[in-house]
């Protein structure tokens, strides 16, 4: 990892302070340069190009509002009203900074979809759907979890049960040491990958690597017309870049997605029984 000589640690602790108090739970640093994982326009200096940190942080979801399937309170608690919390963070965070004589930007928190690259048509589609910054690099990056064979972020102390936010800058902060990106954590493995089993659209890989973007979104597509899915995709998912992100934007322009196992199945999630059990099992460990 490159250290930036300049950081600054009294600095960093006092925004991790005020993040706190914001309502953030889990907080780190990445460093901006260390993103060659991504593509080059979802790195931080596509943003900012003087970025020198990466502040990144979690809010998590209420354990019981954390449920399989989308009801009103995850919409609420989870979902759209957690994510716009998430902002607010990210705003008040940037402006902190801002105060303090340094450039920042919060990345947004959730709906950061830019467009829809179609891989493959067909029967059996293979979709990718495009956003403007990695923000779950950025995490893994900040040392704050690993991304898990459920495709999200996982952290020892609350699993996927989590929203991500990310301030990019230009202050020294000192960076987190990163943890492991690509791979396959150890922790999925000793799980047995549950999510995987229980994914409704087998969108999942046990080897890891991208979701299926096509069977997650359409949750079941043995019940799919695949060119009607795809020409509603189209659709919704066409125009410019900044277009699109304005209309992800509005409520009632994305809709949420129905399904939320990989998330509340996760066992790495302190609030799980279950978890506890495999932990005094020695089954799982606990990251650091």
């Amino acid at each position: 990892m490159s250290i930036d000589s300049g950081a600054d640690g009294a600095l960093t602790q006092e925004l991790f302070a005020f993040a706190r108090q914001q309502g953030a739970d889990l907080i780190g640093v990445a460093n901006a340069e260390n993103f060659d994982e991504t593509q080059p326009e979802k790195r931080p200096r596509a943003h900012l190009k003087s970025a020198r940190s990466v502040l990144v942080f979690t809010c998590r979801i209420p354990f019981a509002a954390a449920t399989p399937h989308v009801s009103v309170a995850y919409l609420q608690a989870g979902y759209y009203g957690l994510e716009a919390f998430i902002n607010k963070i990210s705003h008040r965070c940037s402006i902190w900074l801002e105060d303090r004589g340094f450039l920042a930007a919060g990345s947004p928190a959730g709906r950061d979809i830019t467009g829809l690259r179609i891989n493959r048509r067909g029967p059996d589609p293979d979709i990718e759907l495009l956003s403007s910054f990695d923000l779950r690099l950025a995490a893994v990056k900040a040392g704050i979890g690993q991304i898990g064979v459920n495709n999200n972020l996982i952290t020892s102390k609350h699993g996927s049960r989590l929203r991500l936010g990310a301030v990019i800058t230009n202050a020294p902060l000192v960076p987190n040491e990163p943890l492991e990106y690509g791979v396959v954590p150890e922790f999925c493995k000793r799980c047995g990958f549950r999510c995987v089993k229980a994914c409704p659209a087998k969108a999942l890989p046990e080897a890891g690597g991208a979701v299926d973007h096509y069977r997650c979104m359409v949750i079941h597509p043995e019940k799919v017309n695949s060119e009607h899915a795809m020409l509603a995709f189209e659709k919704r998912y066409g125009g410019s870049p900044n277009q699109l992100a304005s209309k992800m934007m509005g409520f009632t322009q994305n809709a949420p997605h129905t399904c939320a196992r990989c998330i509340s199945l996760c066992p790495m999630d302190a609030s799980r029984e279950d978890r506890k059990a495999l932990l005094q099992a020695g089954a799982l460990e606990a990251a650091k």
